[in-house]
């Protein structure tokens, strides 16, 4: 569903209708959140779903970023951070898969980073006029709690790469 409503939300949010935008957003959020749930509660579980789950969350967290790029040019020193950490997960999950790892979940601190960026582009999307210190101190702690996750996540990529070599 997150995939079929991601070209929706970009429509809407280069055409600068943010409310539209953002309630598409939160419907994407939603669904996120249904489908985690369902999956853990039913024991859907698969390496399919590793794979999809954490796809689809880059490509919404990618074009959110984006938007917010074209759309606010003053930030975007914190998009590149964002990307950034967007990119090393992507590159990371990609060299586990070669290597033959399954691929863990998703770790407590990827899904805060996740988690309040979601709540950040909520709030950016559905109220543009909050005051831009507000705005501010959203995306800087966005980046902040990225890169914290990101450093997490290095020895996590280790330790599982160095388990693939023996």
């Amino acid at each position: 569903m997150r995939l079929i409503l991601l070209p929706v939300f970009i429509y809407f949010a280069l055409r600068n209708e943010f409310t539209t935008a953002g309630v598409i957003f939160v419907i994407i959020s939603l669904t996120d959140l249904l489908d985690g749930y369902l999956a853990r509660h039913n024991g859907w579980i698969s390496q399919v779903g590793k794979v999809l789950d954490p796809l689809a969350d880059k490509l919404t967290q990618i074009s959110v970023i984006i938007v917010f790029f074209i759309h606010l040019p003053q930030y975007r020193w914190i998009f590149w951070i964002l990307l950034g950490k967007e990119a090393l997960m992507l590159v990371g999950a990609g060299l586990l898969m070669l290597s033959g790892v399954k691929l863990p979940g998703a770790a407590m601190w990827g899904k805060v980073a996740t988690a309040l960026f979601y709540v950040t582009a909520v709030l950016v999307l559905l109220f543009p006029s909050l005051p831009s210190v507000v705005i501010t101190i959203l995306f800087i702690a966005s980046a902040l709690t990225a890169v914290v996750s990101v450093l997490l996540y290095i020895p996590q990529y280790l330790h599982y790469r160095a388990a693939a070599q023996h």
